[in-house]
């Protein structure tokens, strides 16, 4: 694309300036409308309209302060007397009780025992040689004497277990010479 040099022209620049004669018979009048009726009326904020003056008569009509308006013997009556004349009774009328755990089936609670994830946790401790104190040696102790009368309440011997499972303890049990050397 070739470049085209800039020039000056003697022609306008912009438009003519009109006399005011000419542009106002240019100007075409806008048709007169009814102006829209938005907003209130002017001075409607300081001129007191109907509705005002009988909000006002309510208002005044009601008791200002607040509060119940039930009225208030202002003398002692016989029914209150005699409930006045009775000794007041200082004894609690229940009786205080500690409350007790809902009480389930030792096998139940055995289970509860053996998933029981912080006294596993617990175990695992104790097994790496770490000592408990405070509240966890308090709930490892109440947790394990539990768990020991529930086993012999409930007639398991886990060392039996333990052992029927175990293969290489029945291999260890079994006397072999009494088998190979007859004895």
């Amino acid at each position: 694309m070739t470049r085209i040099k800039k020039t000056r022209t003697s022609g306008p620049l912009g438009t003519r300036h009109r006399p005011a004669e000419e542009a106002r018979q240019d100007r075409t009048r806008a048709p007169e409308t009814k102006k829209k009726g938005a907003g209130l009326k002017s001075g409607s904020r300081h001129s007191p309209s109907a509705e005002d003056k009988q909000k006002q008569s309510s208002k005044s009509s009601k008791d200002p302060r607040h509060g119940s308006k039930k009225p208030i013997a202002l003398v002692v009556t016989e029914a209150e007397q005699k409930l006045m004349a009775q000794p007041k009774q200082f004894k609690p009328v229940v009786q205080l009780t500690k409350a007790k755990a809902p009480e389930m089936p030792p096998e139940q609670e055995l289970a509860l025992l053996e998933n029981d994830e912080k006294l596993l946790e617990l175990l695992d401790k104790v097994d790496q040689g770490e000592i408990l104190t405070g509240k966890d040696a308090k709930y490892f102790n109440a947790k394990t004497a539990r768990h020991a009368e529930l086993v012999a309440l409930l007639g398991l011997d886990q060392d039996d277990e333990e052992e029927e499972l175990d293969p290489l303890a029945q291999l260890e049990r079994t006397d072999w010479r009494k088998e190979f050397l007859g004895e």
